[in-house]
């Protein structure tokens, strides 16, 4: 998943904000950031528009959050 243009970041930005419950942005060497939570919001975004994006992955604590992510983490992911 990489987020390239301002376009994707509203349309992720607009999945996130229907979360109920945490989302976590997971990654490689043990990173994992609470999209939920300001701070390591800005740290997880930093690193699913640099060069590495795509080998971070979405991880949500509830099924209905997973369907609102699923969605739009497949389209960045084409």
């Amino acid at each position: 998943m990489k987020i390239t243009t301002g376009n994707e970041m509203k349309e992720f930005n607009e999945a996130l904000a229907k979360c109920t419950k945490e989302v976590w942005l997971m990654g490689p060497d043990d990173e994992c950031y609470n999209m939920k939570n300001p701070d390591e919001y800005i740290n997880g975004i930093l690193k699913i528009t640099e060069g590495n994006g795509d080998q971070f992955g979405i991880f949500t604590a509830s099924y209905e959050d997973e369907a609102l992510m699923t969605g739009i983490c497949e389209k960045l992911a084409a």
